[in-house]
Formats: C-alpha cells, sequence, structure tokens
C-alpha cells in the first residue's frame, strides 16, 4: 500500500489508516497487508515511541498519522476480527501516547511530537494549539479507550482518561467560543475542526443543523464545484477555501450519517466526475491535475458507496461475519454490489429496488455464500442470521 507507483512509492502510514483499509476491505478479502502496515508502523517507531509515517524508509513522523495508527488498529479489529493485532500492538500503543503526552498543555495538545498533516491546504487555527489535531487526537484516545476495554485492561485505558477530558473540554470551549457570536463564526472554526468536532460529537445538538450547512456551503465554494475557486496546484499552495478527495474520508460519513446522501452523491458526480476528465481512469491526488494522477486514497466513493448504499457494515469484533446493517442511499432508485467475505468464504450479493407502490418503501435482496449475522440499525439492534438467502420490504 503506496503512496503511489511513480513518486516516493513508500508506504506512508496515512495511507494505510485512513481510506486505504477502507477502500480494500469492500474489495478484497484479505486484509493482511493492512496488518502488515500497521505493524511495520509500529516497528519503525521513533526512540520516544511515536509510530513511524513512513516504512520502511526514513525518519518521517506526521504526529497526525500515529494517533489515527490507534484508531486505525481497533477498525482493522472491527473488520477482521482478528483480536491478536490488540494483544500484539498494545506495547506500542502506550509508547505511543507516551511520545504524545510530553506535549500535553492546559491549552490541549501543543505542536511538537511531528508534523501536523491534517490536509493539503489546511490552515491551522490561530492560538497556542492546532484544533484539528487535537480532535485527531482525542479520537485516539477514546480509540485507545475502547481498545483497553475489548482487552479488559481498564487499568491502561484509566492512564488518559484525564488528557481525553482535558481535549475535549478545551475543543468544546474553542468551539462555543467562536460560535457564540452567531452562524458567521463557523467562518473562524474552518472546515476541517467543523467535521472532525462534528464528527465526535462535540458539537452540541442544537447547533448541528448550523454547522451541517457551513460544511455543505464550503465545500460548493471549492474547486471542482467552484470552477473560479483557487487550486491547489502544490503542497504549499494552502488556502481556507479548498477541499481534497483526503478528507472526504472523514467528511462524507459525517454528512451521509446525518441524512446528507443526496448532497453526498451529487458531489461524487461532480468532483470525482471531474477528476475522470480527459479519459483518466485512476483517482488524482487531488483536484488539480498538476499532482500526481494514481492515488488511492482519493478512492473514498468505492468504499461509502459499497457500505452505505449496500447497507452492510462488518462489525467482526462482535463475533465471525457479523454485520450492521444501515443503508442510507438517499434518494437512490436501485442499487446493486458484491462484497466479499473474508477468508475465501465467497461473497454477499445484494441488490434492492423501490417499490412502485409509493410508500418509500424497498425490497432488499441478499444472498451469501456462508452464514452472515445482521445487526438491524446499530449493535444494539435485533439481530437476523442469514444462512443463504434473504429478501425482505424495508422501509
Amino acid at each position: 500500500m503506496i503512496d503511489n507507483p511513480t513518486r516516493e512509492r513508500g508506504q506512508w502510514t496515512g495511507d494505510v489508516v485512513s481510506a486505504g483499509m477502507d477502500i480494500a476491505s469492500v474489495a478484497y478479502a484479505d486484509l493482511r497487508l493492512c496488518r502488515r502496515g500497521l505493524v511495520q508502523s509500529a516497528q519503525c517507531a521513533r526512540e520516544d515511541g511515536l509510530v513511524a509515517g513512513l516504512c520502511p524508509g526514513g525518519p518521517t513522523f506526521p504526529a497526525t498519522y500515529a494517533a489515527q495508527w490507534i484508531d486505525a488498529c481497533v477498525h482493522y479489529y472491527e473488520l477482521t476480527g482478528d483480536k491478536a493485532i490488540l494483544e500484539e500492538m498494545l506495547p506500542y500503543a502506550q509508547r505511543n501516547l507516551a511520545a504524545f503526552a510530553k506535549f500535553m498543555t492546559k491549552d490541549g495538545l501543543a505542536d511538537g511530537a511531528g508534523w501536523v498533516f491534517v490536509d493539503w491546504g489546511y490552515i491551522r487555527n490561530p492560538g497556542p494549539v492546532d484544533m484539528a489535531y487535537n480532535m485527531h487526537f482525542l479520537s485516539a484516545l477514546r480509540a485507545f479507550n475502547r481498545w483497553c476495554g475489548l482487552l479488559d485492561k481498564p487499568d491502561e485505558a484509566r492512564k488518559y482518561d484525564e488528557m481525553a477530558k482535558q481535549i475535549e473540554e478545551v475543543t468544546r470551549n474553542w468551539l462555543e467560543k467562536h460560535l457564540a457570536a452567531g452562524p458567521d463564526g463557523w467562518t473562524d472554526v474552518g472546515y476541517h475542526s467543523a467535521v472532525l468536532g462534528l464528527r465526535l460529537g462535540l458539537i452540541d445538538r442544537q447547533r448541528e443543523g448550523e454547522c451541517i450547512a457551513y460544511v455543505k456551503r464550503h465545500i460548493l465554494d471549492c474547486f471542482p464545484n467552484n470552477p473560479d475557486a483557487p487550486r491547489l496546484s502544490a503542497p504549499d499552495a494552502n488556502n481556507r477555501r479548498l477541499i481534497t478527495p483526503y478528507f472526504a474520508h472523514y467528511a462524507f460519513p459525517t454528512l451521509i450519517e446525518r441524512g446528507e446522501m443526496d448532497f453526498v452523491l451529487d458531489q461524487y458526480r461532480k468532483c470525482w466526475g471531474w477528476a475522470l476528465g480527459d479519459d483518466r481512469t485512476t483517482w488524482v491526488e487531488v483536484f488539480d491535475t498538476r499532482w500526481t494522477h494514481c492515488h488511492q486514497w482519493a478512492g473514498c466513493p468505492t468504499w461509502q458507496l459499497s457500505r452505505y448504499v449496500l447497507g452492510l457494515h462488518p462489525r467482526f469484533d462482535l463475533g465471525r461475519n457479523h454485520y450492521v446493517f444501515n443503508s442510507l442511499s438517499g434518494s437512490l432508485a436501485s442499487a446493486e454490489g458484491v462484497l466479499p467475505l473474508p477468508d475465501g468464504q465467497g461473497l454477499i450479493r445484494v441488490d434492492w429496488g423501490r417499490r412502485a407502490d409509493n410508500e418509500g418503501r424497498c425490497m432488499y435482496r441478499l444472498v451469501c455464500d456462508k452464514p452472515i449475522w445482521l445487526h438491524i440499525g446499530d449493535t444494539d439492534g435485533k439481530i437476523v442470521a442469514v444462512t443463504s438467502r434473504l429478501e425482505t420490504p424495508l422501509p
């Protein structure tokens, strides 16, 4: 899993822990390549324990990738049921967090642990700490808490409880300070922090609507939606009025899960449609052709369509071949697709279509080569066993 086939040709941790693993999960039955990437990142850690950002390779340590690595280890367990990775990687996770802890201040996590990469084109907020960076770290702390719970090691997680509470308080206060003046405060918060804050539940429920509206306005005001907007022509062409395919890995699920699938579908058509212009057949790294034309982390529509439209979200931490069924398809009239079962067990075939009775329901058909278990709606939902075939009307 490499950056791209022509430039560094290096295995960046960010390519594994973000969109790469989710893309692979909807296409391949064997995710051990992702596992190897997570293990190699840990084995190439800095002397103080910070997980490496490029391996096997030189001394490159993006602190945001090191934080995302913790989320990714837990997510790998969800996708595969391979609990052994949590046992094996626990000492590395502990040293990784200890490396961050040295940079905690009363204002939150200060810069200094490593390169803070939030997104290409990203401009850091003024002030003593980078809030988007702190939100990525808060996500890592929450994931580590869950990690320790899965291994029945609550004392390990407790070491970082106060740190998580502190960062959550700092980020919430920062958001509230900027939003106190009204909806215009979202511009000061910025696109990246708004998305990450919404994703982490840091936005008060009464403000979620205006946050979503701001995120959509921002996206629509950026290229390629707005052809007159600034272009991300080079890595140093930073501008607050930019969007990238990479950050859609975070932004679009946050919107989809809040009823905005039709908006996201339009973005796939508009922005990724632009990317496939001039007969290109691979994803451009950013929405500008002066960068690489072949970069896998720009392919988030692949996994998002496969998961949200087909409705099957793997949760192998709940048991082998367990899925949460939650289809969020917007106004699509029909869909069909295939997902791999792990370990060469075969395939899951899905097709569904809207019924003609105008009752807003659809007929959903699922055929699987091996038995699977569906948790309807969420992990606490009713469990349905599917031994080979399921046909059912759905609202």
